[in-house]
Formats: structure tokens, sequence, C-alpha cells
């Protein structure tokens, strides 16, 4: 009786990461969006958009930019998900939310406040 307790409990604690798994499936369907890390589940860190081509690549110039604050490396990827880039800093470790209809603007960002000043591994050069 305990093993098929103990065995429906972790089977349900499996359920909303197969949810979420599948949403992301469905998500990085839309070429515009960049998911995970690496793009896809294949982490092919390919993008199929036809914009830049060997003819333009060398007409290229910066649209916007956006400066995070924080000085220091940052390790992380950007993500982008329907319209909305979101970006993460170093320590303090704040994300953004940016629009990439409105020329990056910021449409939120959450400051998480910790209590520590710093920690071991935040800077990154």
């Amino acid at each position: 009786m305990k093993l098929k307790t103990l065995s429906l409990a972790m089977m349900s604690m499996a359920v909303p990461s197969m949810v979420a798994a599948d949403e992301l499936l469905v998500m990085q369907q839309n070429e515009n969006n960049w998911v995970m890390p690496a793009g896809d589940y294949a982490n092919t860190r390919y993008s199929r958009l036809a914009q830049i081509t060997k003819d333009n690549v060398a007409d290229l110039k910066m649209a916007w930019s956006f400066s995070t604050g924080v000085l220091r490396g940052h390790e992380g990827n950007a993500l982008v998900i329907d319209g909305t880039m979101y970006v993460h800093t170093p320590f303090p470790n704040i994300v953004y939310a940016l629009d990439l209809n409105n020329y990056g603007a910021i449409k939120w960002k959450y400051e998480a406040k910790p209590k520590l000043r710093r920690n071991c591994a935040s800077y990154v050069l």
C-alpha cells in the first residue's frame, strides 16, 4: 500500500511538469519565439527567421539597445515569448520584460532585493 501511495504521489508531482513542457513545445512552434536558452528542446541555437541574409548582413545597424545598469558579466540568455524579451542581470538578479514592438520599452521589472550584498559568484568579468 505504501508503494502504491508513493507512486501516486510521484506521478501527481510530475503532471505539472508535463503540462509546462507541453506549453513550451507549443510556444516554440512560433518562429518569433526563443523560449529556452538554446532556442528549443533540441538546443539548436538556430532561428529559421529570414530577415537577415548573407546579402544584407553587412548593412545591419543597431535598432535599439538596453542597459541593465549592472556592469559585470551577464551569463544568462534572453528569452523571447510573444513579442516580449525577458532578460536578467547578474547579482542583484533583476529581471526585465522588454516590449519588442516598442523599441525595447520596459514593460515591467522585478527586483528580488536579497539580504546579501553580494554572493560568492557574483563577479564575472
